[in-house]
């Protein structure tokens, strides 16, 4: 079994509550989330992780729901200091109810809360593609595939 990115996670908490917002576009709802999704990750708030994943979460590697908190929470005790670098790099929602994300995103440790510069990030990068349901009213993460990818993938 490949192992679990850490900023994987960062998609996994993509659907908070907040995105509810009814006079908003599915898009737009997914595009809120992920920066509600980013604040949650820096400020080490695991609660919404396991709220935004489905029970029914699986991947080619047999990955679910249970693990994927696990490991988000042990990044939280492995790494003092996380940031997040995401690029979205597609969003659709081909039928309703249903989003196909693209993103690029890397995790980094950061010394004292400084943002890294992006040019001289040294991070693990890695293609999401991921998808999304909207279950009763909150969209959840269903599914995953991910592959490395470089910094200037970022850029």
């Amino acid at each position: 079994m490949r192992r679990l990115p850490a900023i994987f996670l960062l998609f996994c908490v993509i659907a908070v509550p907040a995105c509810r917002c009814s006079k908003s576009t599915p898009e737009e709802q997914v595009r809120q989330a992920i920066d509600t999704v980013v604040k949650a990750v820096n400020e080490r708030q695991l609660g919404p992780v396991a709220a935004a994943i489905s029970e029914q979460y699986s991947d080619e590697d047999g990955n679910h729901k249970e693990q994927l908190v696990g490991y988000l929470r042990a990044q939280f005790i492995l790494r003092q200091n996380l940031y997040l670098v995401v690029k979205l790099s597609s969003l659709e929602c081909p039928e309703p109810g249903h989003a196909r994300v693209g993103a690029f995103a890397a995790m980094a440790a950061t010394s004292g809360g400084a943002l890294p510069v992006l040019r001289s990030l040294s991070a693990d990068v890695y293609r999401f593609d991921i998808r999304m349901a909207d279950e009763d009213g909150v969209w959840r993460v269903v599914g995953a595939d991910w592959s490395p990818a470089t910094v200037k993938d970022l850029l």
